[in-house]
């Protein structure tokens, strides 16, 4: 670990030493106007409701549902998002590998739950759009480039070594 460790530190270390920095201000040793909210490629975690909102509008234009299915689509899909947080809630609890197991079995349930559920409100066409919809916010997860903030940080259990253990034993 200290192997990694120490590199990463010294490469942090060197990039906040030596040249000027865009923090630094104009010329001439005056600050400039520092510009307001994240900085520039800085990604901002959208609450619950701010991916429902964004959800519906992607899903109201690509599915071009009526104004009655929008409503009811977004009651499913919310009711779907509100079970799934409770049993990750409750997750949160355990890192036992079998409970976790059990947990991500119970939430695909639920999405398979409401998947059935909008097939019933939807036409077939529609039904067609929103797998295509859910394998490219699929896609998009997994790159990173999803509209709830990206990937989860951390990555594989056990680092992604051979045994799943810490330093490969």
């Amino acid at each position: 670990m200290i192997r990694y460790l120490v590199p990463a530190l010294l490469l942090i270390a060197s990039m906040g030493c030596g040249g000027p920095s865009v923090h630094d201000g104009p010329p001439g040793g005056r600050p400039g106007p520092r510009p307001s909210g994240p900085p520039p490629g800085a990604s901002q975690e959208m609450s619950p409701a701010q991916r429902l909102e964004k959800t519906m509008q992607d899903l109201t234009i690509r599915l071009k549902l009526t104004p009655e299915q929008a409503g009811k689509v977004k009651a499913i899909i919310k009711a779907g998002e509100d079970k799934k947080a409770k049993l990750f809630a409750d997750g949160e609890k355990s890192d036992n590998p079998q409970e976790m197991a059990k947990l991500f079995e119970r939430v695909h349930q639920v999405d398979l739950g409401t998947e059935k559920a909008l097939g019933k409100l939807l036409t077939k066409d529609q039904v067609d759009e929103y797998k295509e919809y859910l394998q490219e916010q699929r896609r998009r997860y997994e790159t990173g480039k999803g509209h709830g903030g990206g990937k989860p940080v951390g990555g594989p259990p056990g680092g992604g070594r051979p045994g799943g253990r810490p330093g490969g034993l």
